[in-house]
């Protein structure tokens, strides 16, 4: 049986994340997530996933999302199958109190993954998290972040549901004030030139080598299982 699926060479992001990212480089990231989650929402499906090493970069240094081996088809749904934990830290506070699990989780892992690239820390990590504003200053990150993006973070970790950030429609986040005069048709058609250009990451090709030794195997054993074995063993027997 063969699986046809898209192949990436590039990094995860959880090997770019622990660089100092610009701003305009985590929003980069942060719109090819969105683009990503507006696609699956129309297939009514949540990942539940989202996390730096489910995110690959491709050859044209654009990020996707991957493994969708936890993701749910939310048009059947079923809150037996809805309650997955499957990093309790890392996962939303509905989901904790036992409520079922909808898009806005997938948004709030948004959220986290966002907080990590400009804090290189997770929120559970901090003792205190009162405000992310705040939070900055601390860091001496005011001047590095816009308030703009530092809302964007902050509504999206927001621990009332209801208060969330995509709660309504995940036009909220692509209406956010962060995304101002951006141009979603130009990144939706790759026609924006990623701020990670001129960075150079080592491609992994050896996924891509491992196939071809596959394939081989396979024609080997195709040859093999259009022998006649028992000719085979009575010859080597002598019989």
């Amino acid at each position: 049986m063969y699986i046809i699926t898209t192949f990436y060479d590039g990094p995860s992001l959880d090997k770019i994340a622990l660089n100092s990212l610009t701003e305009k480089q985590i929003q980069f990231i942060s719109a090819c997530l969105i683009i990503a989650l507006k696609d699956i929402r129309k297939q009514k499906i949540i990942h539940r996933d989202l996390s730096l090493r489910n995110i690959i970069m491709d050859n044209d240094y654009y990020f996707n999302l991957i493994d969708f081996s936890f993701s749910v088809d939310y048009s059947n749904r079923n809150k037996q199958i809805y309650k997955c934990n499957i990093d309790p830290r890392k996962t939303p506070p509905e989901i904790l109190n036992n409520y079922e699990n909808d898009y806005n989780s997938d948004y709030y892992r948004l959220g986290y993954i966002i907080f990590f690239l400009i804090f290189k820390k997770y929120p559970w990590e901090i003792k205190q998290l009162v405000n992310i504003t705040k939070l900055a200053v601390e860091h001496n990150l005011k001047e590095k972040y816009s308030f703009d993006l530092l809302d964007f973070l902050m509504r999206l970790i927001k621990i009332d549901i209801k208060e969330r950030l995509g709660y309504k429609s995940i036009f909220e986040l692509i209406n956010h004030s962060w995304f101002k005069d951006f141009n979603w048709k130009k990144i939706q058609n790759k026609k924006i030139v990623s701020p990670f250009n001129n960075i150079k990451y080592i491609r992994n090709h050896m996924p891509c080598e491992l196939f071809t030794k596959s394939d081989i195997m396979i024609k080997d054993y195709i040859k093999l299982a259009n022998h006649d074995y028992n000719e085979i063993i009575l010859k080597n027997f002598g019989w």
